[in-house]
């Protein structure tokens, strides 16, 4: 019984090590456009949350822009290009969620939209919970005097505060191997920051650096910062799929798998997919 047990329990985590995980394919366009909790196919609350949600980080972004753009400098930051991830995503989300509760036909399975949404908020997510560790843990003893400033706890704690809860009510599956887009991003940022170094481009106090645990000046620090920071992507994926995971036992212990709609019988389906 226990090998069984066992075997059940694991089984879900090494179906994920597949070729066919890799795929933005899903054939129930719907689980993109609704929560996993509504009742019914469309949901007026649901839609609202969204645009609610868009609206949340649309105000973050241009009160940041507003009171730190300094020339521009704004965009070289990882804190702010996740950011504006959250802002794409969540108003993205929020205009796929509006054209399914008007047409819920007019996703098909496969669709582009639907794909790019489904790797920008599993990036999204993946990243915020990065930015949210690295600035508490590492970053913020370093800039003391903005700890507490709202738009500081905007980007660096109500970013990934919104977007795990958001993973729980979502309706979509999530992918362990798409864990590579979070780590492209990174990657991406990673190469950015030494061009920038290499080109003369300074901080917003004129320091040769983005981050000061990332000063290419420092290279052996560096260089460590970039393992740790691949190597956490990779934690954070995984504890993404944990999240996913996790919503669909809530799902079953609240009973609700007994009364699954179309659309959620196949987000159901899909984990055998």
């Amino acid at each position: 019984m226990a090998d069984k047990s066992q075997e059940s329990c694991c089984q879900p985590l090494k179906e994920e090590f597949q070729r066919s995980k890799f795929s933005l394919y899903h054939e129930d366009p719907g689980v993109f456009c609704r929560s996993q909790w509504q009742k019914g196919d469309r949901n007026l609350i649901w839609v609202l949350y969204r645009w609610f949600l868009a609206a949340f980080f649309a105000a973050g972004v241009i009160g940041s822009m507003m009171q730190d753009f300094n020339g521009g400098r704004w965009f070289i930051f990882l804190t702010d290009w996740g950011f504006t991830l959250c802002l794409f995503t969540c108003t993205f989300g929020a205009v796929i969620a509006t054209i399914y509760y008007m047409n819920p036909a007019y996703f098909e399975p496969g669709s582009r939209s639907l794909k790019i949404y489904w790797i920008s908020h599993y990036t999204t997510s993946v990243l915020s919970m990065l930015i949210t560790l690295v600035f508490w843990a590492a970053l913020s003893s370093t800039q003391p005097e903005i700890a507490g400033e709202l738009y500081n706890l905007w980007c660096h704690a109500f970013n990934s505060i919104c977007m795990v809860f958001d993973c729980f009510i979502v309706a979509y599956p999530a992918r362990l191997l798409h864990g590579i887009y979070p780590l492209s991003v990174v990657l991406i940022f990673l190469v950015h920051s030494l061009i920038y170094y290499w080109a003369g481009g300074t901080d917003m106090d004129g320091n040769r650096f983005i981050y000061y645990a990332l000063d290419w000046a420092r290279p052996g620090l560096a260089i460590g910062i970039v393992c740790a920071s691949l190597a956490l992507i990779c934690c954070f994926s995984l504890l993404a799929f944990g999240i996913y995971r996790l919503r669909i036992s809530m799902y079953k212990c609240c009973g609700k798998g007994q009364t699954l709609s179309t659309g959620a019988a196949h987000n159901e389906s899909s984990l055998a997919v």
